[in-house]
Formats: structure tokens, sequence, C-alpha cells
């Protein structure tokens, strides 16, 4: 599971894309999201994906949803089932219910489009630094559509969430880092983290983009 608290720097980065123009896209994406002297490692294929990441440490993954062998879900999947795992974001043209909902599900803890201008698309993934889920204006509105035609009516958040619990969940899917959760509930930094790990464990979810999700089905946003 990612880490609910603030990234101080991304020095290391595996990109999964199969696309050359995609790839050099990206890249300098992330060069001004996070500086030259980022180490960026990219591959085409999934398998080599997984071994690479198995075999060094990253800060950052950045997946493509169809790759030729297979799909960037199963990264997303392997690296959250890991000792050393850390932030993963989709990077890809689709924007509907059938790409998105599996990757929030797998842990992806963001989700861009690549027919966002590379200044946007940058600004969201310095995001991270602050504990920011990077979500395109599109994905956001798709989920927002997705939850109003589930229930046209406001759903009770579910009894298993103490109040403090669904105060956490609504600050946390605003984007809020551990630390703004205890400044504005007035509680210690380690009363808060314990708070969205009981919200992550309760509600069955892996990243801050479900997080936000679910505050959005539970009309707690």
């Amino acid at each position: 599971m990612t880490t609910n608290h603030q990234i101080r720097q991304i020095r290391q980065i595996l990109l999964l894309e199969d696309h050359p123009d995609a790839q050099l896209w990206l890249t300098e994406a992330l060069h001004m999201a996070f500086g030259d002297q980022i180490y960026i490692k990219t591959t085409p294929l999934l398998e080599e994906a997984k071994q690479i990441f198995a075999q060094q440490t990253f800060d950052l993954v950045i997946a493509d949803l169809h790759v030729p062998d297979g799909s960037g879900i199963n990264l997303i999947r392997a690296v959250k089932s890991s000792d050393h795992s850390c932030p993963c974001i989709v990077a890809t043209i689709f924007s509907d219910k059938q790409h998105l909902f599996p990757a929030l599900q797998a842990g992806a803890d963001g989700y861009l489009l690549k027919d966002e201008g590379k200044a946007e698309i940058s600004n969201l993934l310095q995001g991270i630094l602050s504990g920011r889920p990077p979500i395109s204006a599109n994905v956001a509105q798709q989920m927002l559509l997705h939850f109003q035609q589930v229930t046209r009516t406001k759903k009770e958040p579910p009894s298993k969430l103490t109040e403090r619990e669904q105060e956490t969940l609504l600050y946390i899917s605003k984007g809020m880092s551990t630390k703004e959760c205890a400044e504005l509930m007035g509680i210690s930094t380690h009363t808060a983290s314990e708070h969205i790990k009981n919200v992550y464990k309760k509600l069955g979810i892996h990243s801050r983009a479900e997080a936000a999700s679910e505050a959005i089905n539970l009309g707690l946003s």
C-alpha cells in the first residue's frame, strides 16, 4: 500500500509505455514536473517492467494500460503487493469506466489521460509531492457521472465508519496530507494516520484515488 504521507522527492521512475512518441512526451512531462536530475527507466513490455521493479527501487511508476504482452494493471498489482511499494499512476487514452475502475481497484494512485497538455500533466504529477492524487479532469467527471447514475439519492455512510473516519475520508479524498487532516481535526498526526489506515482497511481501498471515488459514492464530497 502506498504511504499516506507526503513524498519528499521523486528521483527514480519506472515508465511502462510501448509507443516511442508517448515515451518521449511522458519523459518530457516528468522532467518538467520533477526536474532534470530524475532517472527514468523505460520499457515497452509488462514482464520486463515487473522484473526491473523487482531488482531496483523506484519512487514512482507510470503505466500504460495496453502494452504488447499484457496490461499495466498487472504491473500495478505487482508493485502494490511488493515490500517496496510506491505510487502508481496510469497514463492512457481510455477514460471509460471499463478501464478506469479496474485500475483504481488494483491500487492506482492516479489516472492521467494522454490527450492532456504536457504542462497540465506536469502540474498534476507535481501534486504527488503534496499528497494530491493526479487525476485528469475528464476522468474525475467520468467518476462523478458513474456514481450519479448508480444512485440519484444521497447514500448514507456505512455504519462501520465512525464519524471521525468519515471526516478523515472526506479530507483525504480532497487530496489533503496526513498532517493537514490532523490540523483540521485537531488531533495528532499519529492519530490521523491511524484513522486513515482504518478507513483504507474498512473500505477495502488502497489509494487516495479510490478514497476520492468512495467519498463521491457515499455523498461525502
